[in-house]
């Protein structure tokens, strides 16, 4: 049977439509899901912190634990107590992690200093991934530093090396060489230009100037904390807006982005730090809806307590003005809260922590109840 001659318009047509298959194909392929990690920094472990660690959220995997510090003007070696059973009984991955103050030369100090703990670790059944050193290099200093890194990574042995690193190195031609020797990099886009703290543009556009710079996979360095200037002003990272950052991560990938490590892993003696709950939902993506709920608890003796309490999931900031009505005879406020009228008005309001109760006040009278802030 004799073959039917070719039609080329057909043939190119055929071709074209396999293309472009072949390209949605690639343009929908989903990016893969960005790991989360946490540091567990904390100079005193208290038994709050080791119950928080029995709560870990599953999404989390790797603990990097702040295990020694060389800090001040004399670089003093300060080894934390670190509950070591306690991180064993997790069954997660860890990092012991030296930090290193950046105002001063890397003289005297060596990276054996965090891997002979983190081989003792290993040794009582804690499941060691590596070391880890947090040093904010000045970046005219970088040559050095990475110069100081090829050196000490040498005598580690089968522990992995892990780096933090500050988005204005980006900028350095020593970059590509320092990002070369360690195992993992994690950039810190927080607190990085005083007085921000934190906000999705800024952070979004140190991740995207490092992803140009370096040709190095990287992990993201977010916060879970607030701090408080000398000045007196407080400083932020809301979980709405470390969340819109995220999403905008999720939907559109930077390329070399292949985690998240959250700072600092937050428990109930930590009131600076977010709650686990608040963590996990921002960590799933679940809708940040604050539940804070007033209300009047009979205290006894015709005295109510004013109470607010967090039902929901996230950690969220009480009302500056709580209202009441009815026949007033006595009205006080504590914990930040003081009478004005028929109201209790905090010039600060409170941040009250998924399930948290708190008592801001009491009220003696008739037919007194609660109006909406």
């Amino acid at each position: 049977m004799s073959t039917p001659p070719l039609s080329w318009p057909r043939v190119l047509a055929s071709f074209a439509s396999v293309g472009l298959c072949l390209l949605l194909c690639c343009a929908r392929a989903p990016a893969p899901p960005l790991g989360h990690e946490v540091y567990v920094w904390q100079r005193d472990w208290s038994p709050e912190l080791g119950h928080a660690l029995t709560q870990l959220p599953s999404e989390l995997g790797a603990l990097r634990v702040l295990a020694r510090e060389r800090s001040g003007a004399t670089r003093v070696a300060v080894t934390v107590a670190v509950d070591v059973p306690a991180l064993a009984k997790t069954g997660r991955e860890v990092v012991a992690v030296l930090r290193v103050d950046g105002t001063a030369p890397l003289d005297g100090v060596s990276l054996q200093e965090v891997a002979t703990l983190a081989r003792d670790w290993k040794a009582r059944g804690v499941r060691v991934r590596g070391v880890e050193v947090d040093h904010d290099c000045a970046t005219s200093s970088l040559p050095a530093y990475a110069d100081w890194l090829a050196r000490e990574r040498s005598g580690l042995g089968d522990l992995s090396l892990s780096i933090t690193a500050l988005p204005t190195w980006a900028n350095s031609p020593a970059l590509e060489r320092l990002t070369s020797i360690p195992d993992d990099i994690v950039v810190q886009v927080h607190a990085v230009r005083a007085p921000s703290l934190f906000t999705p543009e800024e952070a979004r556009g140190f991740i995207e100037a490092w992803a140009k710079a370096s040709s190095h996979p990287f992990r993201i360095a977010l916060p879970t904390y607030r701090a408080r200037l000398r000045d007196g002003r407080l400083l932020t990272s809301e979980p709405h807006e470390v969340s819109r950052l995220l999403t905008h991560l999720r939907e559109h990938p930077v390329k070399g982005v292949k985690g998240i490590v959250w700072f600092r892993l937050g428990h109930a003696g930590d009131s600076e730090s977010w709650s686990l709950s608040t963590l996990s939902a921002v960590v799933r993506g679940e809708k940040l809806t604050p539940r804070l709920e007033p209300r009047l608890v009979d205290a006894g003796g015709g005295t109510l307590d004013i109470v607010l309490e967090n039902t929901g999931r996230v950690d969220t900031e009480a009302p500056a003005r709580l209202t009441l009505s009815g026949n007033l005879e006595v009205l006080d406020g504590v914990g930040g809260y003081a009478p004005r009228g028929t109201s209790l008005v905090a010039r600060t309001p409170p941040r009250l922590r998924a399930g948290e109760r708190r008592v801001i006040g009491f009220v003696r009278g008739t037919e007194v109840s609660l109006v909406a802030p």
